[in-house]
């Protein structure tokens, strides 16, 4: 328009000068980075830290949420059904199957069902009383057991452990009557929601805590229930209407799963993570791909870590922005993979270090919560960025058309002015 109107091309140049400067939102950055502190300051007084300010856009848009049973879903405070004890030792009593099972378990430093075990003594010091400990086999993922070796009072050496039914039948290298009899009883558990804690005894005659000792004896299981909590089934509800569908991931068994699925109105497809495999499929599922499968099901039985990434991966690769929630070192991987990983309550320095929000209190509601107060900070971030963009599209082409069609001409220190002025 400058040759047209015969005008000078230094004033051209001055004038696009100031619409560049003027139509650069300089304080947006600034406004959007108050926000989003305000906000994590926000999330952090509803038991949800923050660690990377980003994490709140994503949790915003989440829609899908790879959840925990154990400890988000239930209370994680577990009690044992006397009642319901079973023994496959001869000449054992129940009350022995609870004294081998407290013996194998940490009389400090417990875990839930450490405290459960041990809680179902008269006194939990009988749980030591008239042996002297040796060593202690502490849980973890591979063997998913305890054990203790120790002596007793006439100088012999036992040992005693609990853990997963399976890996107890391992140990004890059950005969296949005995392995139908125990699988029976399981799923006689499991059908109530009741998780299963194999117990087995062992003589060591080397006298050695490294010996391999004499064949393991399976001497019973035990019931443990874990109930859900009172607002689980409510905040379930919250989060579908909400748009974010609940997935749960549990290392029980999948009649458990479901179990605890129906009661807390999240669905019964859920499936073994043998699954996840093209393992073990009903025939209604044979035929679909594994990522449709993890994408319609509402949740995994018998998880282990790493199927947790690979859940996360599949679910990402079918574009959805996922969260996932855990607490030990083996759920590292999957934390970091997540859009959102969130470390629940009591969680491993590991999974903080890996996740992108820690939370401060249990359960599923400050989760969902943090969804909630997310979305109101993105929506007042999204509604100041319509308003500044709006603005200076109006000013721009405002200061345009006062150039072009009056022809003023606007020294450059009209445009840092209205930048101070922004």
């Amino acid at each position: 328009m400058y040759p047209i109107q015969h005008r000078k091309y230094r004033d051209g140049i001055e004038n696009l000068l100031v619409l560049l400067i003027g139509g650069i939102p300089i304080a947006m950055p600034t406004v959007l980075s108050v926000t989003m502190a305000i906000g994590s300051h926000r999330l952090s007084q509803q038991g949800a830290i923050t660690k990377r300010m980003t994490a709140i856009e994503e949790m915003a848009g989440m829609d899908v949420l790879c959840s925990d049973k154990t400890g988000t879903l239930t209370l994680n405070k577990l009690s044992v059904d006397k009642n319901l004890i079973e023994v496959f030792a001869k000449g054992v009593e129940k009350e022995h199957v609870m004294l081998l099972a407290a013996r194998a378990s940490r009389t400090e430093n417990q875990d839930a069902i450490d405290a459960a075990i041990v809680g179902m003594l008269a006194d939990p010091k009988e749980a030591r009383a008239g042996i002297r400990e040796v060593h202690f086999l502490p849980f973890n993922p591979v063997d998913k057991r305890t054990a203790l070796t120790y002596i007793d009072s006439d100088g012999n050496w036992h040992r005693a452990s609990k853990g997963a039914p399976e890996q107890i039948i391992t140990l004890c290298n059950c005969k296949e009557d005995v392995k139908k009899k125990v699988h029976s009883v399981i799923d006689k558990f499991a059908e109530r929601g009741l998780r299963s804690l194999g117990v087995a005894k062992q003589e060591v005659p080397e006298k050695s805590k490294d010996a391999a000792g004499a064949p393991w004896q399976l001497v019973g299981l035990l019931p443990l229930f874990d109930p859900p909590r009172h607002d689980s089934a409510e905040t379930i509800r919250r989060a579908l209407h909400l748009g974010v569908n609940v997935k749960m991931i549990t290392g029980d068994q999948l009649a458990i799963g479901k179990e605890t699925g129906r009661r807390l109105g999240m669905g019964t497809n859920m499936y073994p993570s043998s699954a996840l495999l093209g393992q073990d499929r009903d025939a209604s599922i044979a035929s679909l791909p594994v990522d449709e499968l993890i994408e319609k099901a509402d949740g995994f039985a018998g998880v282990f870590p790493e199927h947790k990434y690979e859940i996360v991966k599949r679910l990402q690769e079918r574009k959805h922005i996922c969260g996932m929630t855990g607490d030990g070192v083996n759920d590292a991987p999957a934390l970091k993979k997540a859009d959102i990983g969130i470390a629940v309550a009591d969680a491993t320095d590991a999974a903080r270090s890996a996740s992108d929000i820690v939370l401060t209190e249990p359960g599923l509601s400050v989760i969902i919560s943090a969804v909630l107060t997310s979305r109101a900070i993105f929506q007042r971030m999204k509604n100041y960025t319509i308003y500044a963009v709006s603005i200076t599209i109006r000013i721009v082409f405002g200061f345009m058309f006062i150039a072009l069609i009056w022809k003023f001409d606007f020294a450059p220190i009209h445009g840092f002015d209205y930048c101070y002025s922004k």
